[in-house]
């Protein structure tokens, strides 16, 4: 794991990840670690953002404690799939999300859905792919115990 100058639980709920880019995802000691290298966004009212006003980290991570020690009971990722009988979820290891983003491949956060008690987090992404079909709904379905995100640099969103 790579060392960050800042961290925050997002319990204000001001860190956002819609319309940012996974560019690699990696498992270590029950963590599993989602690596933005254009970052994310903090909102005005975080307090760590100086800016008052929508920013957005440089290279970072989001780091996800799974509460069991094996990931296949923890994790559920599901592609969709469209073909002439409509559309269905197909579902793949964390190993095969792992070489997608490694062949270069982009896993695009839309939307989070945190549990009742913060027990669990539903991410709705898009897998995008650099031939056809280009892009396909992606949804993350993870057990938790707690979601850090980290980066070193802030930068104010030009508006």
């Amino acid at each position: 794991m790579t060392d960050y100058l800042y961290s925050d639980l997002n319990q204000n709920h001001d860190i956002f990840l819609h319309d940012c880019f996974a560019d690699a995802v990696s498992l270590h000691r029950n963590i599993l670690i989602f690596h933005f290298s254009e970052g994310f966004y903090l909102g005005e009212t975080n307090p760590k953002n100086p800016f008052q006003a929508l920013a957005y980290t440089g290279d970072a991570e989001m780091r996800i404690q799974l509460v069991y020690t094996n990931p296949d009971v923890n994790l559920n990722i599901y592609l969709m799939k469209e073909t002439t009988d409509g559309t269905y979820r197909q579902e793949i290891s964390l190993e095969e999300l792992r070489n997608l983003l490694k062949k270069g491949e982009k896993l695009e956060f839309l939307y989070t859905y945190q549990g009742i008690d913060n027990d669990s987090v539903l991410f709705r992404c898009e897998m995008h792919f650099d031939k056809y079909p280009f892009r396909r709904e992606c949804v993350l379905l993870i057990s938790t115990k707690e979601i850090s995100y980290h980066w070193n640099e802030l930068f104010q969103e030009n508006s």
